[in-house]
């Protein structure tokens, strides 16, 4: 017979739910989202949702069957079941999350766009330049994308644009950020604009700036979009690098 309670048996179901659970967030938001692109590109509502189905449905389920009298080897039994059922559930929903994760984060014209893992067909891979022809797993990459010079390219890239995909998204326009990172500091904006348009931003604009060790007026900024936000990107001499994002939008 059955000698732990419900409440035990449920308990004892969340403790080792939470614990997978935990494992879980190291896994995402150390190295697929790292911070902010939990935010940028979903990854914590994405969570979020995984543990509200996984980890509380198991628990509530392991509740239900745990009632008192029942035989050991059929509440076992109805265990296994669920927590196969669970684990498959949770393994979905990492895969999941695994393919909308962030690879890079593109300089484009005159934005940045993130580009996730779900945004690239694998067979257009071979195009891009050789050293990207692999999408990162530890966080996205800062890279360019160019529009192409020949004349049909360009006709195909607009189409392309208007079917919802962006230059960045098609891997034959990808270059290294270095080779573009001229063109992404004559594009970025003053932080000054930024100010005057959002003053409440002052104090995490000087925190980065203090990171940097360059003054505030010495930072420009970009627009950058995800399918979930809008932020900007700031940006830092001498090389234009990314050098922290604001949660606001940068199209003004």
């Amino acid at each position: 017979m059955l000698r732990l309670s419900r409440f035990a048996a449920a308990g004892l179901h969340l403790i080792a739910s939470v614990a997978v659970a935990a494992a879980g967030a190291l896994l995402i938001f150390r190295l697929w989202y790292p911070s902010p692109f939990n935010l940028i590109a979903g990854g914590a509502s994405l969570f979020l949702l995984l543990v509200a189905v996984d980890v509380v449905l198991g628990p509530a389920l392991t509740f239900v069957i745990a009632r008192p009298g029942k035989r050991l080897r059929e509440f076992r039994g109805d265990l296994a079941v669920i927590v196969a059922v669970q684990l498959l559930a949770f393994g979905y929903g990492i895969y999941t999350i695994a393919m909308a994760r962030p690879v890079y984060a593109s300089f484009e014209i005159d934005r940045f766009r993130v580009v996730t893992a779900a945004d690239i067909e694998s067979d257009q891979l071979a195009k891009a330049p050789a050293e990207l022809r692999s999408l990162p797993w530890l966080g996205p990459r800062m890279i360019a994308a160019v529009k192409p010079t020949d004349h049909d390219e360009l006709l195909k890239s607009i189409e392309l644009g208007m079917a919802g995909l962006d230059l960045s998204m098609v891997p034959a326009n990808w270059r290294s950020y270095e080779s573009q990172r001229d063109a992404a500091w004559r594009a970025a904006r003053p932080v000054s604009a930024l100010l005057a348009r959002y003053p409440e931003m002052q104090a995490e604009l000087a925190s980065i700036a203090k990171a940097e060790g360059k003054n505030a007026a010495d930072l420009r900024f970009l627009p950058l979009l995800s399918r979930q936000a809008s932020w900007v990107a700031i940006l830092a001499p001498t090389d234009a690098h990314i050098a922290g994002y604001l949660p606001v939008d940068g199209f003004f």
